[in-house]
């Protein structure tokens, strides 16, 4: 797999890390209902990934371990909320949690090899990963395997969408392609799509993806990132947006519905805006240090791992680009519940 390099320098940083006491939470079993909950990967290779809660008065740092007394696992990659129900993928760990949201006390744990995304419909949970060609299909109440489905290849990034399921499919080696998945009989069809399709957006009802290209970090040649329009069944994508030259990539596809914002860099990328008609953006609303981007109820959520090894932090932008708010975060903060 591509990016070596800059794995093996994420692993010297983590042999430095110390580890931190938690801090015990105020308040009743339930306080958490109310609070914003950010997803930090951990340190990669070792140590535990977190969940930091907070609000505008309330900080709880390491709040899985201090509610169950055990730690999430190493290397948090997703987490999504459903039925009042946390389900986080723990990539080097080979786990998937369900967890109460209110509370953050455990509930169950399925064991699927390197799982990466996760997508629930009804009472299932979809899970893509590292490890085979399969995305797995998972009872949301206990974890339980119920099905897989075979996509030929690795898959990444899972969304829902027009009642199906849609896959970016391969890792940083393609093929690459866009997976649309009946959910009812579990047919997948294969559409072309650009190099490493990474996250999905909604605008105006109709679903766009994000490739961020190619990325080699040196050690060979990078392709462009891309922008894509599902164009149905028949019709599969088409690209809608491309950069003037191959060192441009995107990450962390984020939509209000209207306009889409991702980061210009696959690492330490900066805010840029976007929307359908345009081509891809040069100007940008931030600085760069961005490791992933969110949007929620009209700021967009910037996170940045500054060193991956130490704290990192959240800060929220309007949309516009101006500063709202830093929230101090676990080690590689990469999203947020709210």
């Amino acid at each position: 797999m591509k990016k070596l390099s800059l794995m093996a320098v994420m692993a010297a940083f983590t042999s430095f890390t110390v580890s931190c006491t938690p801090e015990a939470p105020s308040g009743a079993s339930g306080v958490y209902t109310d609070l914003h909950l950010i997803l930090n990967e951990g340190p990669f290779g070792s140590g535990s990934a977190s969940i930091t809660a907070y609000s505008e008065d309330t900080l709880i740092q390491n709040a899985f371990s201090v509610e169950n007394g055990f730690p999430l696992g190493n290397v948090a990659q997703h987490m999504i909320e459903s039925d009042s129900m946390l389900y986080v993928a723990i990539n080097n760990s080979n786990t998937i949690h369900g967890i109460n949201r209110n509370t953050l006390k455990h509930s169950w744990s399925s064991t699927i090899e390197q799982p990466r995304y996760l997508a629930s419909e009804g009472n299932r949970l979809f899970v893509s990963n590292w490890k085979d060609s399969s995305i797995y299909v998972l009872d949301k109440t206990n974890g339980s395997l119920v099905d897989s489905i075979d996509m030929g290849h690795y898959t990444e990034q899972l969304t829902i969408f027009s009642n199906k399921l849609f896959a970016g499919v391969g890792t940083y080696e393609g093929p690459w392609t866009l997976a649309e998945i009946d959910l009812g009989t579990f047919d997948v069809k294969h559409h072309a799509i650009g190099d490493v399709p990474n996250s999905f957006a909604v605008i105006g009802n109709e679903l766009f993806i994000l490739c961020s290209g190619d990325e080699n970090f040196g050690t060979g040649d990078d392709t462009p990132g891309s922008i894509w329009k599902y164009e149905g069944y028949s019709n599969g994508a088409t690209e809608v947006a491309a950069p003037s030259n191959n060192s441009k990539h995107g990450i962390g596809f984020s939509t209000d519905g209207t306009d889409a914002y991702f980061l210009n860099a696959s690492y330490d990328g900066a805010i840029v805006k976007w929307n359908p008609g345009q081509n891809w953006p040069t100007s940008t609303l931030t600085l760069p240090g961005g490791y992933n981007l969110n949007f929620h109820n009209g700021k967009l959520y910037f996170f940045d791992a500054k060193d991956y090894a130490s704290s990192g932090e959240v800060r929220t932008y309007s949309t516009t680009g101006s500063l709202i708010e830093t929230i101090p975060a676990g080690v590689i903060p990469r999203q947020v519940i709210y």
